[in-house]
């Protein structure tokens, strides 16, 4: 069997140093035309291929990125929104040449612990980081020289990708009063999500104010985007004095939840009480009362992260930047208008 080739055989080829080689190899702009000719030549007559391995360290690169989602691997990988969003990201970084590390939460930890192992060693050129399981890490990495975008939300001066939270809890709010539902539940999301959170309410709160209607405190029950949270929201808002008659929950895991509830208790959706979420996983669209929710462009979502990452690894400048990216309200059969009106 021939020996493979290496850059000191491609380098006699040519007739050149292996240092003019190596520099073809990694780009090296100051190489005339003439000798990059004559140097890729002898390597594909030789069939030499570069190591992409060699390529990194000489750049001084890994060509990994780091991609974090602080959450339970066991939530994470049962998500469809960040399952989708994984995706995208992988996607991009792959047609760029790049590999994806994934980091999640370690179990029983607090959401820090996604982070740690890029304390220890620089494994990873820069970081996308999901930002709904809280970004109090942010700053340390930042301050370990990591380029970083984050998919959602931040306080700190970073290059931020989110859905238009505000805009479709907006939608499905006047979707709701539309409908003639003034009696509207809320099962918000959990403090680690607050941002995002605050900005689906704030969507909520514009519909009932262009509806000319006050929100009612005791309308809003928190949940921790499980199922299990559902269904304890719906227990809550369903046993005050004077129920709602729509459930708009935060996420489709919590919408799923008040949905059984509703069954366990004899309520029928719609015609009862009528239910929406927010994310359009695939969950939401399976049974006999496919849920109303908000379709987010998850994978456009990790696949734009991973853009704007890239870019900056090539030296723009995408500091501060902030992209939002509009939901789409689908209507399913968990909606209708108040029995009283039909």
């Amino acid at each position: 069997m021939p020996a493979r080739p290496t850059m000191r055989s491609v380098a006699e080829h040519a007739g050149v140093s292996h240092q003019t080689v190596s520099r073809v190899v990694n780009g090296d702009p100051t190489v005339t035309d003439a000798v990059r000719e004559r140097v890729v030549t002898s390597m594909s007559e030789l069939g030499y291929r570069p190591s992409a391995g060699g390529r990194a360290m000489a750049r001084g690169r890994t060509e990994v990125v780091g991609l974090v989602i602080p959450h339970d691997p066991g939530f994470a990988f049962a998500n469809d929104h960040l399952i989708r969003m994984m995706t995208g990201a992988e996607q991009e970084l792959a047609a760029r040449g790049y590999g994806m590390l994934l980091s999640t939460r370690e179990a029983s930890k607090d959401p820090a612990s996604a982070y740690r192992r890029f304390d220890r060693r620089r494994l990873v050129d820069g970081l996308i980081v999901e930002g709904g399981g809280g970004t109090a890490a942010l700053p340390h990495l930042v301050e370990l020289g990591y380029p970083v975008v984050v998919i959602g939300y931040t306080e700190d001066d970073l290059a931020m990708v989110h859905p238009d939270d505000e805009g479709g809890a907006y939608a499905v709010a006047q979707h709701l009063l539309a409908l003639g539902h003034r009696r509207i539940g809320v099962v918000n999301g959990p403090p680690e999500s607050r941002l995002a959170m605050a900005a689906r309410l704030r969507g909520v709160r514009r519909a009932f104010a262009d509806a000319r209607l006050e929100p009612t405190p005791e309308l809003e029950v928190h949940g921790d985007f499980t199922f299990e949270s559902g269904h304890a929201g719906a227990q809550q808002l369903m046993t005050l004095p004077n129920p709602p008659t729509a459930v708009f929950a935060f996420n489709d895991a919590m919408a799923l939840g008040v949905l059984r509830w509703m069954r366990e208790n004899g309520k029928s959706v719609p015609g009862d009480v009528s239910i929406a979420g927010f994310d359009d996983t695939s969950a939401a669209v399976l049974g006999e009362t496919p849920l109303t929710s908000v379709a987010l462009q998850s994978v456009d979502l990790g696949r734009r992260a991973a853009q704007i990452l890239l870019d900056m690894l090539d030296g723009k400048d995408a500091q501060n930047t902030e992209t939002v990216m509009a939901g789409r309200l689908m209507v399913r059969k968990s909606t209708a208008p108040p029995r009283t009106l039909i």
